[in-house]
């Protein structure tokens, strides 16, 4: 059985949870968002959804873009990012730095649901977006200025 790229990103997301394959599961047959607790390794920072959408333009052409969800109903996107350098984001107004353990309701990538979509789906490769990136993007001097 081939394993495509799509579930290697959502076995990355969820191999923290007590109960991987039921999460895989509700993708897969109902369709519905998935709790997915930061991790150890990613912490999750929040910011309004169109200015989260000119940062991914200014980020994307570094290749160091990680995975970023979205909301249509609230607008809002949330970043993953290294979490051992996501407090460096603390000071920006238009950033919340969500604590560890923070729960992302997480829909199948590719696919969407209740509202939630991922703007960039996990890979699998572990890939976060740098803080320092991130930071520059929603800086003043940054695509935010625009």
């Amino acid at each position: 059985m081939a394993v495509i790229l799509g579930e290697i990103g959502r076995r990355w997301l969820t191999y923290t949870l007590a109960n991987t394959q039921q999460a895989l599961r509700t993708w897969a047959y109902e369709d519905q968002l998935v709790p997915v607790p930061s991790s150890g390794t990613w912490r999750v920072v929040e910011a309004a959804l169109h200015p989260s959408i000119d940062a991914m333009c200014a980020i994307r052409p570094t290749g160091a873009l990680g995975p970023v969800l979205a909301s249509v109903r609230q607008p809002l996107a949330w970043w993953l990012v290294p979490a051992d350098e996501a407090d460096d984001l603390a000071d920006l107004r238009q950033l919340t730095v969500h604590p560890r353990g923070r729960v992302l309701n997480c829909p199948h990538e590719g696919i969407g649901s209740e509202g939630g979509l991922w703007l960039e789906p996990p890979d699998g490769s572990g890939r976060l977006t740098p803080v320092s990136q991130l930071g520059t993007a929603f800086r003043p001097a940054g695509v935010m200025a625009r």
